[in-house]
């Protein structure tokens, strides 16, 4: 191996060992920051731009014009808990 001027194996071992627990460090902060958008952010609503009024509005379901879940795919309505369109909750029209 070659080694930088003035190092020794421990001194190796001990740069090692602060590489690994700063990897670690960071893998537990990603996982906890993953944990929080999954389950505590994803739930607050969002408010979105309304094409029509003009408004930021808060979107609601186009089956029971209640809350929705806003997941990948689609939105689930929170009422049925079927797939469902984002509408605007003033003017009804779709976002």
């Amino acid at each position: 191996m070659h080694f930088i001027a003035n190092q020794t194996d421990g001194e190796m071992g001990l740069i090692c060992i602060y590489a690994i627990a700063l990897v670690v460090i960071l893998a537990v902060l990603y996982a906890a920051l993953f944990i929080y958008q999954k389950f505590y952010a994803s739930k607050r609503r969002r408010q979105h731009p309304c094409r029509y009024c003009g408004h930021m509005v808060n979107v609601v379901s186009d089956c029971c014009h209640t809350q929705v879940y806003e997941g990948f795919p689609r939105a689930t309505c929170s009422k049925c808990g079927k797939q469902t369109k984002m509408m605007c909750s003033i003017c009804r029209r779709g976002i």
